[in-house]
C-alpha cells in the first residue's frame, strides 16, 4: 500500500514504531502459555485416563468377586456340582462315552435334554441372573469334564471341555479367573443378540484345592461398562475403551463401525504405560488434540488387553490460553487506539488544511457532507473551500429532490403491487372452492342414487328377516351395513350441505358419544399400524346443540392427523382424545383435546393449517380442506377450534358451548375409557 499524503505517513510511522514491539510480545507470551498449557491438560486428562482404567479394573473385579461368590455357595452349588461329577463311571473312557451320550441327548432336545440339567440350581441360576439386573445374560454352570449341569437359560451346547476358558480354569491352582474380551453378537454361550463379555471361575471342593467344576457369567458389554460413556471433561471431553488390536470398544460419541483412528494415534494409545501426547488425528474430526491414556493393566485379559483413551475438542482444551490473549488484545487494542490518537494529533496539527479540504471532497462525493469546511488560512486553500461548499450545497439541493421522488415512486408500486397480489389470491381461491363445491355436488348425486337403493334392498332382506329365522349373526350384520349406509347418506347430504351453504340441523348431543364412535372408527387403523389409541373421558357431560355427523367429521379428522404424525413412530406412537367441561364466556361448555406425542408443528407455519389448500403431507397424500372443512363445522356450532404444540407434538382443542347452561364447571372424576387400541 502506498501512502501519498504527508498526514497519513506520520500517522503510520508513529503506529508501526509503538505495534511492532507488542506485537512480538502477545506472539511469545502465546507460544509460552500454549506450551504451560498444553503440560497441564496432558498431565489432567492423563490422570483422568489412570482413574478411568482403576474404575474399570475395579467394576470388572467387583464382577468376579461376585460370581467367586456365587461358585462357593456350599449347599446351593458345589453338592449340585459334587453330585454331578459322581454320576460319571470311575474309568476315563466310559466317563467319555458317557459325555458323548448326554451330548447327542442334548442335540436332540425335548425333555431328554431338559432331564441332564439340575432343575432346582437351573432356578436358583435365573434368580440370580433377575437379581443381576440387565447386564447379565446368563449363567451356566459346568462339572469336571465340562459337562453343562445347569443354565439360567438354554445355552448353545452342552459339552464345553473343549473351550478356552475351560482350559485355563482346569489347568489352573485354583485362583485363575477367566476373563474374555469383547464377543460379537451371536457368538457367546447364550447366542445374545447383543456383544457380551464372560467371566469364568473355577468351582473347588470343600477343602479349596481341587477343581470339581466351573462358574461362567456373560455380561452385555454395552451395560457393564456403561460408566465409560458417563465420564465427562469438561463439555465435550470424553473416555474410550480400545482393545490391544486397536479396536474400539466402548465410544459415547461415534459408533464403533464409524470410528476412524489413524495408526500414529493408536501406536501412541496402545501403551504399556499412561501417558499423554499431541494427536494430529484423534479419530473424532479434530487436529492437534491433547490426548491422555493409560492400560487397564491389572484385569490380566488372556488375549487383548484395554486400554482407555481421554480426549477433549481442542476448541474446549485451548480456551484458557485463548481467553489471555484475547485480554492482551484488548490491551493492545487500546494501546493502538491510544498510538493512533497521538498520531492523529500530530498530523492534524501539520497538514491539517489539506486533509480538511480532501475530508470535505470525500464526503461530497459520498453525500454525508452537511457543513463547511472549517478552514481559516487567508489564502488560496480558504477560497477553494468556500467554492467547494457552494457546490455541495446545489448538489445536496438535488440529490434531497431525486430521493423524495423515488420514494414516492416506490411506494406506489409496492402498494399497487400487493392490491394486485391481494386480488389474484382471492380469485384464485374462488375458483378453486367453487370448483371444489360443483365436484362434491356431482359426487354426492351420484352416490345417492346407488345408495338409495342399497338402503331399499335392505330395508326389503329386514322384512323378509322379520317372517323367517335367520342367524343373530347375519341380522347383525344387516344392522350394521344398513348404519354405514344411513352415515354414508348423512355424508352426501354434508357434502351437499357444504357445497350449497346451507344450515345443519341441531339437536343436543352427547359428546362422549360422538367421541367413542370415532375412537371405534379409528381402531381398526391404530390396530394395523401397532400404535396406541386412548380416550379419556369427563363423566357426566351437559349437552350441546350440534349435529352429530358434522362433528364425527371433525373429530375423526383431528384423529386421523393424530395417526399420521405419529406413524412413524411404531409401537411408541400414542394419541389421546380427551373431553372436559370448561367455561365459554361465562357459561358452560365442553372441550375435546386431540393430542399426539409426534414432532409437533412447526412455528412458522402453525398460523396456516386452518387455510384451505394448504398441506404438510407429500403430493397426492393430502387435499388441504381437512382442517379448514373443520373449522368452518365448528365455526357453525358456535364453537371455536385451536392449535399449538404441547410439551411433547401437537395439541388440537374444539370447545362448544353446552345447552342452555350457565352453571359454574363443577370438579368432576375424570374416568379413563376401557376401548383402547394397540
Amino acid at each position: 500500500m502506498r501512502i501519498r499524503t504527508i498526514r497519513g505517513r506520520i500517522v503510520w510511522a508513529i503506529v508501526l514504531v509503538g505495534c511492532i514491539p507488542l506485537l512480538i510480545g502477545l506472539a511469545l507470551a502465546y507460544v509460552s502459555g500454549m506450551q504451560s498449557l498444553r503440560d497441564v491438560i496432558g498431565g489432567n486428562l492423563q490422570a483422568i485416563a489412570v482413574q478411568v482404567a482403576d474404575r474399570v479394573t475395579m467394576l470388572i473385579q467387583a464382577e468376579v468377586q461376585s460370581v467367586r461368590l456365587l461358585g462357593s455357595a456350599p449347599l446351593r452349588v458345589r453338592q449340585p456340582v459334587e453330585a454331578a461329577n459322581r454320576a460319571y463311571p470311575l474309568d476315563y473312557d466310559r466317563a467319555q462315552r458317557l459325555l458323548s451320550l448326554r451330548m447327542q441327548v442334548w442335540e436332540e432336545g425335548g425333555e431328554g435334554a431338559d432331564r441332564l440339567l439340575d432343575a432346582e440350581l437351573s432356578r436358583f441360576l435365573l434368580d440370580t441372573k433377575v437379581r443381576g439386573g440387565d447386564k447379565v445374560v446368563g449363567l451356566l454352570i459346568v462339572d469336571q469334564y465340562g459337562g453343562l449341569v445347569a443354565a439360567s437359560s438354554e445355552p448353545d451346547r452342552y459339552f464345553f471341555g473343549e473351550e478356552s476358558w475351560w482350559k485355563a480354569l482346569h489347568a489352573g491352582n485354583g485362583d485363575q479367573v477367566h476373563i474374555t474380551s469383547l464377543i460379537p453378537e451371536h457368538e457367546g454361550s447364550f447366542r445374545s443378540s447383543e456383544e457380551t463379555i464372560d467371566i469364568a471361575v473355577p468351582i473347588l471342593d470343600e477343602r479349596q484345592r481341587i477343581v470339581i467344576g466351573a462358574v461362567k457369567a456373560s455380561y452385555r458389554f454395552d451395560t457393564l461398562l456403561a460408566m465409560i460413556k458417563e465420564i465427562h471433561i469438561g463439555q465435550t471431553g470424553h473416555a474410550m475403551l480400545f482393545d490391544a488390536a486397536g479396536n474400539p470398544l466402548v465410544c459415547p460419541i461415534l459408533p464403533r463401525q464409524a470410528h476412524r483412528i489413524p495408526s500414529p494415534l493408536m501406536a501412541m494409545v496402545v501403551s504399556s504405560e499412561p501417558g499423554w501426547g499431541i494427536a494430529e488425528d484423534d479419530g473424532h474430526g479434530a487436529t492437534d488434540t491433547v490426548v491422555g491414556y493409560a492400560p487397564v493393566s491389572k484385569l490380566s485379559l488372556p488375549e487383548n488387553p484395554w486400554h482407555v483413551f481421554v480426549r477433549q475438542q481442542p476448541a474446549e482444551s485451548y480456551a484458557p490460553i485463548r481467553d489471555q490473549l484475547r485480554n492482551l488484545a484488548m490491551i493492545a487494542l487500546v494501546m493502538f487506539g491510544l498510538l493512533w490518537a497521538i498520531s492523529r494529533y500530530v498530523a492534524t496539527r501539520i497538514a491539517r488544511p489539506i486533509q480538511i479540504l480532501h475530508s470535505g471532497v470525500e464526503a461530497i462525493s459520498q453525500g454525508t457532507y452537511d457543513r463547511p469546511l472549517n478552514i481559516h488560512t487567508g489564502d488560496e486553500f480558504e477560497e477553494l473551500a468556500a467554492a467547494v461548499h457552494r457546490m455541495a450545497d446545489r448538489l445536496m439541493a438535488s440529490r434531497a429532490e431525486l430521493e423524495e421522488l423515488n420514494k414516492d415512486l416506490a411506494r406506489r408500486v409496492k402498494e399497487k403491487t400487493e392490491e394486485v397480489t391481494r386480488h389474484m389470491r382471492s380469485l384464485e381461491l374462488a375458483e378453486r372452492l367453487a370448483t371444489l363445491g360443483k365436484v362434491a355436488s356431482g359426487i354426492a348425486h351420484e352416490v345417492n342414487n346407488p345408495l338409495g337403493i342399497i338402503l331399499n334392498r335392505i330395508e326389503c332382506i329386514e322384512a323378509d328377516a322379520t317372517r323367517s329365522t335367520i342367524p343373530v349373526e347375519v341380522r347383525r350384520d344387516l344392522v350394521a351395513v344398513k348404519a354405514q349406509a344411513e352415515r354414508i347418506s348423512r355424508v352426501t347430504k354434508s357434502i351437499l350441505t357444504f357445497s350449497r351453504g346451507s344450515v345443519s340441523t341441531l339437536k343436543p348431543i352427547d359428546v362422549n358419544c360422538v367421541v367413542r364412535s370415532c375412537v371405534a372408527i379409528a381402531g381398526e387403523r391404530v390396530s394395523a399400524l401397532s400404535m396406541g389409541l386412548q380416550a379419556r373421558l369427563a363423566p357426566l357431560l351437559p349437552f350441546i346443540m350440534g349435529d352429530r355427523d358434522r362433528l364425527e367429521t371433525v373429530i375423526l379428522n383431528l384423529i386421523n392427523n393424530a395417526i399420521d404424525a405419529v406413524s412413524p413412530l411404531g409401537r411408541a406412537g400414542i394419541v389421546t382424545v380427551r373431553t372436559r367441561p370448561i367455561q365459554m364466556d361465562g357459561r358452560l361448555g365442553v372441550e375435546m383435546i386431540v393430542s399426539d406425542n409426534g414432532p409437533g408443528i412447526a412455528s412458522d407455519i402453525i398460523g396456516r393449517v386452518f387455510d384451505p389448500f394448504f398441506s404438510t403431507k407429500p403430493a397426492g397424500q393430502g387435499t388441504g380442506l381437512g382442517l379448514f372443512l373443520a373449522y368452518g363445522i365448528v365455526s357453525d356450532h358456535r364453537g371455536r377450534i385451536e392449535v399449538k404444540n404441547g410439551e411433547i407434538g401437537a395439541l388440537f382443542s374444539v370447545a362448544l358451548p353446552a345447552v342452555g347452561c350457565e352453571a359454574s364447571v363443577e370438579e368432576e372424576g375424570i374416568w379413563e375409557s376401557q376401548a383402547k387400541f394397540s
